[in-house]
């Protein structure tokens, strides 16, 4: 996947609140019950770990607990 699809699906998700338009977005859940819906800016970063990522465990811990800090 390159980033310009990254960023284009990234525009896709984030078009519109409305289920018409957009029938579907991401969120992460940890845990039973704990969990975080994505930003755009989010979205892009976690698109760019499962790209690239060498260590999916470590990167994607990491990220969420980047994105647990700034909420």
């Amino acid at each position: 996947m390159t980033n310009k699809r990254i960023k284009e699906l990234a525009d896709f998700f984030y078009s519109s609140n409305s289920s018409n338009i957009v029938p579907l977005r991401i969120s992460i859940i940890t845990g039973q019950y704990s969990g975080n819906d994505l930003t755009y800016k989010e979205f892009i970063r976690l698109m760019g770990i499962l790209k690239n990522s060498k260590n999916l465990k470590k990167d994607s811990h990491n990220f969420r607990e980047e994105i647990g800090d700034e909420k």
